[in-house]
């Protein structure tokens, strides 16, 4: 068997997510392939059996490159008949109060606004670096650490990983398990 992993990432948090599934998969003897969408070509979907799509948020909006390919590639992708699933990694989805809003407006309605249909969808917490090392621009680094107020444990100098990686672990399970049905 053979699982696809395309993701979008501006700053690593969601290649780490993807990478971290590819192993998961690999473990249960399902051959995966992760391609960075930025950088790599969309493959031909015929030789794969199931299909992973993730996404990093960035101010409420996916990577311009994960937008274009689900515009571009919806109809391949709608007619895939393996198991297909879409996540993304936003910081602001591992604040429980905020969970459910971001994993029903950067999942569910982008997906639906778009007009690709997926088996399943999450939202994982991402990673908020404003630390001196920090790839973010000064602005970017400003923007965040307003944004990681709403969370308690924040560090407003440092790197802020927020992914739930058992919750992550358990979606890309549920996924092997319909990948082993199919």
């Amino acid at each position: 068997m053979k699982a696809l992993i395309v993701y979008g990432t501006r700053y690593g948090a969601t290649r780490g997510v993807a990478e971290r599934m590819a192993e998961w998969l690999n473990e249960s003897n399902i051959d995966s392939t992760v391609i960075n969408i930025k950088k790599d070509q969309w493959p031909d979907l015929s030789s794969y059996n199931g299909l992973i799509i993730g996404s990093g948020i960035k101010i409420g909006q996916w990577t311009k490159e994960m937008k274009n390919l689900l515009n571009t590639k919806k109809e391949e992708i709608n007619t895939f008949s393996g198991p297909k699933v879409f996540f993304v990694c936003s910081g602001y989805a591992a604040i429980p109060e905020k969970y459910q809003e971001i994993k029903e407006e950067y999942c569910k309605k982008a997906l639906e606004d778009i007009g690709v249909n997926v088996d399943n969808y999450e939202a994982f917490g991402g990673i908020m670096d404003v630390s001196k090392s920090s790839k973010q621009s000064w602005v970017n680094r400003q923007i965040l650490r307003v944004a990681g107020k709403e969370n308690p444990e924040f560090n407003p100098k440092g790197i802020n990983d927020s992914r739930d990686w058992d919750k992550i672990e358990e979606f890309t399970q549920e996924f092997i398990q319909k990948l082993q049905l199919n």
